[in-house]
């Protein structure tokens, strides 16, 4: 029997797992995955992600192929998967694809959201959600930083010292900065990176650094400077895992 190729969008809450990858000492959502199929092919293929997100890091749409010999159309994977899986993982949706597609080898770019949640008091719903930050932001300094941030740009600074990518270099397509208000008091601010690809703890690093920006601790121009430096130890503080989303994975047309 020749293998399949089937290609899955998953959402998930990475609040109570170790990350995507799989873990000897907690659970994963690559675990997670992994014993769904086995549940319903009988099989354990490799579950490869697009990317793969640390603990309590969440996604709305990550994307993840796996090679079975199962027979079962590839639409039915999605309900089977979700039959299975526990209720902060869900599967959107499955087709099969060709047998040579790669989740992460053949993206071309990813979209995450690191979310704030800007008020002098935190805000219980949002604990795992938004990093809460009391003192107020200057969005418009962040902005300003956040243009020396695009580019394809050697990213040294802004990557963790355990980081394994053989270089830091990538392509920053965009960085926005939006507020939106989040009743009763307080705000969201979302600030949202478009890149080819990120290093491990990129998008938490720079989120650190311009929220750094935005109290005041840098200015815009520093950020350059930080950048141009490339040495970790120059940029701001590691945002915490919990503001972080993936959004969306993009592939060739």
């Amino acid at each position: 029997m020749s293998k399949r190729n089937i290609r899955v969008v998953v959402e998930y809450d990475g609040s109570r797992y170790l990350g995507w990858q799989a873990q000897a000492d907690g659970p994963s959502i690559q675990t997670a995955l992994a014993d769904a199929l086995f549940a319903i092919t009988g099989e354990r293929p490799h579950v490869e992600a697009a990317g793969r997100t640390d603990a309590g890091v969440h996604a709305i749409a990550q994307v993840v192929c796996f090679k079975v010999d199962s027979l079962i159309p590839a639409e039915r994977f999605a309900p089977a998967l979700n039959a299975h899986l526990p209720e902060d993982i869900t599967v959107h949706g499955s087709e099969e694809v060709p047998l040579a597609f790669s989740a992460r080898h053949d993206s071309t770019g990813k979209r995450y959201r690191y979310r704030i949640y800007n008020a002098r008091q935190p805000a219980g719903l949002e604990a795992l959600r938004a990093w809460h930050v009391r003192q107020p932001l200057d969005l418009e300094a962040m902005r300003t930083a956040a243009t020396h941030l695009v580019g394809e740009l050697d990213f040294e600074s802004f990557r963790s010292a355990q980081c394994d990518a053989e270089h830091a270099r990538r392509a920053m397509f965009a960085i926005t900065i939006e507020a939106t208000p989040r009743p009763p008091v307080g705000r969201y601010v979302d600030i949202t990176f478009h890149a080819n690809a990120f290093c491990r703890h990129m998008c938490r690093i720079l989120a650190g650094t311009l929220t750094e920006v935005g109290r005041k601790r840098y200015t815009p121009d520093d950020v350059r400077t930080i950048l141009e430096a490339r040495d970790r130890t120059r940029a701001g503080i590691t945002a915490p895992p919990w503001g972080l989303t993936l959004l969306e994975v993009q592939y060739p047309s």
